[in-house]
């Protein structure tokens, strides 16, 4: 028998996953988190050091629902507030290659909104905005789309945002 050999068994059926009653979902988790305090002498310094850190590291707002996405945009035609639309998807990879570059710029532009949907997910609201080409990023004011960067083009896409926040 070769070195090279391996046997590979097909697999039979779905593992089955028992989940506990008293499993507790992430988020629920990170909210039991946040409401106990981690220094018990000073209690103010914790809370404000948790919500600074939560405050740096979400700042693109992901939408998973068609409702919650109209409900949001209706309100920003009001303001005058850049909204960047980034349009992605899980199998792109130059999307996964700007996902870093986004909240990069997400937390050095803080005048800056900026939105993300998965175009998987948020189908008809991709095909609103006619995007075509992945990743899109949409520049709205007002309700009004003024520019549009398609394709992984970090550069460009910095111009354009220097360009269009003021």
């Amino acid at each position: 028998m070769s070195s090279y050999y391996r046997r590979e068994l097909p697999i039979q059926s779905k593992p089955i996953i028992h989940t506990p009653a008293y499993y507790k979902s992430p988020a629920t988790q990170w909210s039991e988190f946040r409401q106990e305090p981690v220094n018990h002498y000073n209690r103010s310094n914790a809370v404000a050091a948790i919500s600074s850190h939560t405050a740096n590291t979400n700042r693109v707002v992901a939408f998973h629902s068609s409702a919650c996405w109209r409900n949001h945009f209706h309100a920003s035609q009001m303001s005058d507030k850049l909204i960047v639309i980034y349009f992605t998807a899980s199998w792109c990879s130059p999307c996964r290659f700007m996902a870093p570059v986004l909240d990069e710029y997400a937390a050095h532009y803080i005048d800056v909104e900026f939105n993300k949907i998965d175009v998987d997910e948020l189908f008809s609201i991709s095909q609103e905005f006619g995007v075509q080409t992945l990743p899109a990023f949409l520049f709205i004011k007002r309700g009004k789309e003024i520019d549009r960067v398609t394709g992984a083009r970090r550069e460009e896409l910095q111009r354009k945002i220097e360009k269009h926040r003021a």
